[in-house]
């Protein structure tokens, strides 16, 4: 297959009768489309949950109107001709088939929604047909439900949740996120609220990610300058740049297969966090030489079996007290909460400390066209330093703010982009082992999206919450996702069932970090 990325739009065959004979697929969405495997499906789940059940007729209404007949890939089928793959018209589509009623066991609380949402991760979606469901679910009592109907009957009425589940070659996580909250309704009438932050609005296939690398060119002088004077300092401070280098080498472990990367990375702590040449150069280094993600209590061989827990109702106006007084912004006071949430994990677990471990985050690339009626992927993959063991959170948010700007301030994101379509290009043998080799250095990935700021409506009911959890792959056992809503934030874990098998422990400890964090700044957010 040539190694071009190909135009979303263009049609295989002639139109006929408002359809068409097959729309190619392109490489950015082959890869994803044909990465599924029995222990991590390439499927993303999305989730909202209701205090009153919405009209389903009218959400209904919702999906076939602003999902399903603006994007035709909704109505199409995944079919190979000769070497290529294209996006053929089911000819026997029906949306009922896509609609799934379904109700929750008793009591139906929020241990039986996890457990629902969990199993269904691990189904596959029937063959021959498109690749997307939406399950209406009813008998969902939200927390506390049960006690208020103690006391009044109208406070016990019946909750529901809806989710969305789509197989990744047909649309990332980001553009998902944005479709569901599409179909919702807004009270002010406002449009939605875009979601995702893009890398680069023009950034589109190898030659859009290259044209970005050529970009800096007017740069390179300056920060040459900044390495030479970054690397003086070093020389400088040898004795302190030489004792922080072996406490990194031998902190994760005394593995002597990360002495390289973090030899690099050590050297390098010298030059500012803003010189993208020299971030550049770290972050290639590593996702080329980083090792194999190290053995702790979640390593292993994954299972087809997953579990899933959320924590929600945490206070963000809390959160941003924390992050004004440290001087820092939401998104790294969240990360700090998981990366102390993790730390006590692996201390409970009994096993020993580690300095950090590796998780991927995805990050909107933009679409470089807007084409009407498509979808498709538009994001990459970075690989994300995350500190353990610091207990200290100035240190702590110090450490992830850095390590935040240096993928910012960096072509990493371009690079990795390149990369994928590179590898779609290649043979599925030959792709599923690179891209395995790379999620490998990774213990799982980390999404952290900020929704409305008010509350949204669905079917006539408001929205209580949302969360979306991207697919794993490789040997990944852990999902991270992190979701602002209408003043609060929720953080959802999804596990292998075996290698991790008490997600609800993981997200306990985030709760709890968040209110230790955020009574350090005087406040506490709800339990």
């Amino acid at each position: 297959m040539a190694a071009t990325d190909g135009a979303t739009g263009s049609a295989a065959g002639s139109a006929t009768g408002g359809k068409t004979d097959g729309v190619r697929i392109p490489l950015r969405d082959q890869l994803w489309l044909l990465m599924d495997r029995p222990d991590n499906l390439m499927y993303i789940n999305s989730l909202m949950w209701f205090s009153r059940v919405p009209d389903w007729g009218a959400v209904t209404e919702a999906i076939r109107t602003r999902m399903v007949e603006p994007y035709p890939v909704f109505r199409r089928v995944a079919k190979r001709r000769g070497r290529r793959w294209y996006w053929v018209d089911d000819p026997d589509f029906d949306l009922s088939n896509h609609l799934v009623h379904r109700r929750l066991p008793e009591p139906g609380g929020r241990a039986e929604a996890e457990a629902h949402v969990a199993e269904q991760m691990g189904v596959p979606l029937p063959g021959g047909s498109p690749l997307w469901r939406v399950e209406f679910i009813e008998g969902y009592h939200p927390d506390g439900a049960e006690d208020d109907g103690a006391e009044d009957e109208g406070a016990a009425e019946e909750g529901a949740l809806i989710l969305f589940r789509v197989q990744h070659g047909v649309v990332d996580g980001v553009r998902l996120t944005q479709l569901v909250l599409d179909l919702c309704d807004h009270e002010d009438d406002t449009p939605p609220p875009s979601v995702g932050r893009d890398l680069s609005p023009r950034t589109k296939g190898v030659l859009g990610a290259m044209s970005a690398v050529g970009g800096v060119g007017a740069d390179v002088a300056k920060d040459s300058f900044g390495i030479a004077r970054g690397v003086t300092g070093g020389a400088l401070r040898l004795p302190e740049t030489l004792g922080r280098l072996t406490r990194d080498v031998l902190a994760p472990g005394r593995r002597l297969s990360r002495v390289p990367t973090r030899a690099v990375e050590s050297l390098t702590d010298a030059i500012g966090p803003t010189n993208r040449m020299a971030n550049t150069y770290r972050s290639v280094f590593r996702l080329l030489f980083e090792p194999r993600s190290a053995d702790l209590p979640w390593s292993g061989k994954v299972h087809r079996e997953k579990k899933v827990a959320w924590v929600s109702g945490l206070d963000l106006a809390a959160i941003k007290e924390v992050a004004k007084s440290h001087d820092s912004t939401v998104t790294p006071v969240m990360i700090a909460a998981v990366s102390k949430a993790l730390t006590g994990y692996l201390d409970a677990h009994g096993d020993r400390r580690v300095s950090d471990i590796n998780l991927m985050v995805p990050v909107s690339v933009g679409s470089g066209d807007d084409e009407a009626g498509e979808l498709g992927n538009h994001i990459t993959l970075v690989l994300m330093r995350l500190p353990l063991g610091i207990d200290d959170p100035e240190e702590l948010l110090g450490a992830i703010t850095t390590s935040m700007t240096r993928v910012r301030y960096s072509l990493e994101p371009h690079v990795t982009f390149a990369t994928i379509l590179t590898v779609a290009a290649a043979p599925g043998p030959v792709a599923r082992a690179v891209i395995d080799l790379f999620a490998n250095k990774t213990v799982g990935q980390l999404t952290s999206v900020p929704g409305p700021v008010g509350p949204v409506s669905l079917g006539g009911s408001t929205v209580d919450g949302m969360l979306g959890w991207v697919p794993m792959s490789g040997d990944q056992a852990l999902g991270i996702c992190i979701f602002s809503y209408d003043g609060t934030v929720t953080v959802g874990i999804a596990t292998d069932a075996e290698l991790i098998p008490e997600p609800g422990e993981v997200a306990g400890r985030i709760e709890e970090q968040f209110a230790e964090l955020a009574g350090g700044a005087g406040e506490t957010p709800p339990a």
